[in-house]
C-alpha cells in the first residue's frame, strides 16, 4: 500500500502535466488559426475593389489605370529629372572651376583639390539613410524636396565666395550632406506612386538625368567662364558657382507647386483616380 499511493500521485502529476501540454498545444494551434484568418482577411481587404471601382469591368479599370499612369508620368517625371540634373550639375562643377582658375586663385595643390572633390561623398554617405527616415516621418515630399534643393543651391552659390582651402572643404562637405537627400528620397517617393513592375522603368528614366547633366555641363561651364570672366570684378569660376546655384534655388520655388505628396492627398486627381492609385499599390505588395 505504501508503494501504490506514491505511484498514484506520480500518475496524477503526469496526467496534469499532459493536460497542460494539451492546453498549450490547443492555444498555439488557436493562435496560428487566428493569425491565418487575419492574413486571409487582410488579403481579402486588399483585393476588394474600392467603392468607386466596384461597378467597373476589368477592361474599364485597365483603361482608367493607363490614363492614370500617363497623368502621373507627365506630372512627376519631368520635374524630378530636372531636379536630378541640377543635383548633378552642382555636385560636379568643381573640375570646370579648377580649369577656370580656382586652384590658382585659392593656392590649391593637386592633393588639396582631390580632397575637395572627394569630401563631398563623405557627407553624401552620412546623410542618405537618415534623410529617408526623416522624409518618411514628415510625410511631405513636395515640401522636403523644396527646402533641400534651396539649401544645396545656396551652398553651391556660396562656394563662389570662398577665399581659402578650408572654406572650400566646408562648402563641399555640406553640399554632399544636403544633396544626399534627393536621390534615395526620390526612389522612396516613386515607390509611393508606382507598382514594383513599373518602378524599374521610372528609375532608369530618373537616372538618365545624370547623363543629360554630363552632356550639357561642359557647354554651360564653357559659356559662363568665357563670357563672364572678370565681369563686376568677379572671376569666371566664381560666376560658375553663383549662377548654377542661383538657378537651382529658382527651380526649387516651383517644386511644391508641381510635385504632389502622395496619391491619397493629391488634389489634381479625381476621387476615383485616388482610390485606384491607392488600391493598385496595395495589390502590388
Amino acid at each position: 500500500m505504501r508503494e501504490i499511493a506514491p505511484q498514484k500521485a506520480v500518475n496524477g502529476n503526469d496526467t496534469a502535466a499532459e493536460l497542460g501540454r494539451n492546453d498549450d498545444s490547443a492555444s498555439t494551434a488557436g493562435g496560428g488559426t487566428l493569425h491565418t484568418t487575419t492574413s486571409i482577411a487582410s488579403r481579402r481587404d486588399i483585393n476588394e475593389k474600392p467603392p468607386l471601382l466596384r461597378d467597373l469591368s476589368e477592361e474599364e479599370i485597365e483603361e482608367l489605370e493607363r490614363k492614370l499612369k500617363r497623368r502621373i508620368d507627365l506630372r512627376l517625371l519631368p520635374m524630378i529629372i530636372l531636379i536630378y540634373i541640377m543635383n548633378y550639375l552642382d555636385r560636379n562643377n568643381i573640375p570646370a572651376a579648377q580649369v577656370a582658375g580656382m586652384g590658382d586663385e585659392l593656392g590649391l595643390t593637386s592633393s588639396q583639390f582631390n580632397t575637395a572633390v572627394s569630401i563631398l561623398f563623405v557627407g553624401y554617405i552620412l546623410m542618405q539613410v537618415p534623410s529617408n527616415l526623416f522624409l518618411d516621418k514628415i510625410g511631405r515630399p513636395s515640401l522636403y524636396f523644396t527646402v533641400v534643393m534651396m539649401i544645396w543651391g545656396a551652398i553651391s552659390g556660396a562656394t563662389g565666395a570662398v577665399q581659402n582651402y578650408s572654406g572650400l572643404l566646408a562648402c563641399r562637405f555640406f553640399l554632399g550632406f544636403i544633396e544626399a537627400s534627393y536621390f534615395p528620397g526620390c526612389l522612396f517617393y516613386l515607390s509611393s506612386w508606382y507598382t514594383r513592375k513599373e518602378l524599374s522603368l521610372r528609375t532608369a528614366i530618373l537616372y538618365s538625368g545624370s547623363l543629360i547633366s554630363g552632356a550639357v555641363s561642359g557647354l554651360i561651364s564653357a559659356g559662363i567662364t568665357d563670357g563672364l570672366d572678370g565681369k563686376a570684378g568677379i572671376s569666371a569660376w566664381r560666376w560658375l558657382f553663383i549662377l548654377e546655384g542661383s538657378v537651382t534655388v529658382f527651380i526649387a520655388f516651383f517644386i511644391w507647386i508641381v510635385i504632389p505628396d502622395f496619391p491619397k492627398t493629391t488634389k489634381w486627381l479625381s476621387e476615383q483616380e485616388r482610390q485606384l492609385a491607392c488600391w493598385r499599390l496595395g495589390k502590388s505588395f
